[in-house]
């Protein structure tokens, strides 16, 4: 229920303590308030930073998947209007007898305004696209008795060369004569008001699984009817996209895919900012070892280091208070950090062990047997 030191500072008064002075019990009641409201401010501005967080991160990958929508998936369907041409100067006796001296054509662009770049195609590299040609024609008798005839489609790049071609037959839906008297019959206040007409929209599907190769973009189509009979009221080319295996499950389950899309998003970007988070708050911090060395600091002499192993000596005869750390002691020593007046002191307290004269190095012993020569003669004499 309490923290370690709020456990601490109730032990430290006792029970009959706090009844007889009530200020001390109120003193610890505001000390532990006050330590439990820092706490709990502590961890609701770090439960409100997570909380922005985890917003902000879920809008991002909302923002990335809907890029990525809109950069992976092509527009399902592109409607051009088509507009045939064809010559009325006929010279030829066969030409005058039909209505039109040449085939109706048309070039259909596939770019969005050829006019300023050419390079904005509508069909997308690798997607799949089903063309069709829907003809909307009068049942009039002249294409009743035009019967079969071809459609033929072209594909071409911008350096005019043809990258593709087919060609489909249609015919208008065959009607009896009785059938037709009837129909007029029955829909002729319709036809006299002018809500319903006499005609058949054809859909002629001219490519069924067109794919844009990778070398060659198609810029435009040529659609030519190889007819002179004819008789055409308006004229449409459809490109549909048919969707395979990520583009499908996109388009025709756009629910789950965004569910599933933005959480393995969000998934990945939550645990870059867990671990960013875990780093920077959560990580236990790491202690900074620095070690200062005096590089112009001259050589101690012979008799410096004899005085130092003295005072070592003459402090751990006396049961002196050692210093905080070995090092630093070592260190005060060999600096000269020490002050002279705590020289003096130990040296007016400490046993006449001067006396022992420490071999030179001439005699073949160093400094460190020295010192151990002068540590046993002070424990002698102690006792």
């Amino acid at each position: 229920m309490f923290s370690g030191e709020a456990r601490g500072e109730m032990a430290g008064a006792t029970a009959a303590e706090m009844i007889q002075h009530p200020s001390l019990f109120l003193r610890w009641m505001q000390s532990v308030s006050g330590k439990l409201l820092i706490k709990f401010k502590y961890t609701a501005l770090r439960g409100f930073i997570l909380l922005l967080l985890v917003l902000l991160v879920f809008w991002i990958s909302v923002f990335l998947y809907g890029s990525f929508y809109y950069a992976y998936m092509p527009t399902v369907s592109h409607v051009r209007p088509v507009y045939l041409q064809f010559s009325t100067n006929c010279d030829s006796v066969d030409s005058q007898q039909a209505r039109l001296c040449s085939f109706p054509s048309a070039n259909v662009s596939f770019t969005r305004d050829p006019r300023r770049d050419p390079r904005e195609k509508l069909l997308a590299m690798g997607q799949v696209y089903e063309i069709s040609l829907d003809l909307e024609m009068p049942e009039s008798p002249v294409n009743q008795n035009q019967g079969m005839f071809l459609i033929e489609l072209t594909f071409y790049t911008v350096k005019g060369e043809v990258t593709y071609r087919s060609a489909r037959p249609t015919m208008l839906r065959y009607k009896s004569p009785l059938l037709q008297v009837l129909r007029t019959l029955v829909y002729s206040p319709l036809l006299v008001f002018g809500v319903s007409e006499q005609k058949q929209v054809l859909s002629v599907v001219l490519a069924e699984e067109f794919q844009e190769p990778a070398y060659k973009q198609t810029v435009g189509v040529v659609v030519e009817i190889q007819t002179r009979n004819i008789e055409v009221y308006s004229a449409v080319l459809r490109v549909s996209a048919h969707f395979k295996g990520i583009r499908f499950l996109m388009f025709y389950w756009p629910v789950l895919s965004a569910f599933i899309g933005i959480g393995t998003v969000f998934s990945f970007l939550f645990i870059l900012v867990l671990l960013s988070w875990y780093r920077f708050f959560w990580a236990p911090e790491e202690k900074e070892f620095v070690v200062t060395v005096n590089m112009e600091q001259a050589p101690l002499s012979l008799e410096e280091r004899r005085r130092n192993a003295r005072r070592a000596l003459n402090r751990e005869r006396l049961d002196l208070p050692p210093y905080e750390d070995e090092e630093d002691a070592e260190m005060k020593d060999i600096l000269g950090d020490g002050e002279d007046g705590d020289d003096e002191e130990v040296e007016e307290k400490e046993l006449h062990v001067d006396d022992i004269e420490l071999p030179e190095k001439d005699d073949g012993m160093d400094l460190d047997q020295g010192m151990e020569v002068r540590h046993r003669a002070a424990h002698k004499e102690a006792e």
